[in-house]
């Protein structure tokens, strides 16, 4: 699998990781985050033709801001993320790349499922609701910087490698 995704900014991703580090409270290890918002996940056989057409549809964009507004849990998952605002360039980067290649996504980053956020923690073990109640407690909107773009390959073990990057002119 194929990753395109919006990286946010050292500060931001600071901010992210700050709340992630809460777990430390409740006996779990701290962790930085990886500050990223995944717009597409293909799953085709086109990887190199998936790349270009990304960088070439996302070489119109310029950087630009995603306010995060809120903390939460995925409905009906073991998943804690921040989520941003689902509207602005992100939204529109998203549905540009899910119209060319619809297809090939996986079903999380189909236009009609995609939610943006940025994983803060994940367990099935753990209860989150404490957890979620300690991050909402510190957390404060705000707005993070996106001015490159990451493509990362995905194996089956889901261990992540960065295979190419864009700068947004």
């Amino acid at each position: 699998m194929i990753c395109a995704i919006a990286l946010i900014d050292p500060g931001s991703t600071e901010r992210l990781s700050k709340l992630r580090r809460l777990t430390t409270r409740f006996g779990i290890p701290p962790r930085d985050v990886h500050g990223h918002i995944t717009l597409a996940s293909y799953i085709g056989g086109d990887e190199d033709g998936f790349i270009s057409s990304c960088k070439a549809i996302l070489s119109r964009y310029g950087a630009f801001s995603v306010p995060y507004d809120r903390v939460e849990i995925f409905d009906s998952s073991a998943v804690i993320v921040a989520s941003p605002r689902k509207d602005g360039p992100l939204d529109a980067m998203q549905k540009d790349i899910s119209e060319v290649w619809a297809a090939g996504l996986n079903e999380w980053t189909r236009r009609d499922m995609w939610r943006p956020h940025t994983s803060l923690f994940y367990s099935r073990q753990v209860e989150l609701e404490p957890i979620l109640k300690a991050m909402r407690k510190v957390f404060e909107p705000f707005a993070a910087q996106v001015d490159q773009i990451e493509f990362s390959y995905v194996d089956e073990e889901d261990r992540i490698k960065t295979i190419d990057r864009m700068k947004l002119p």
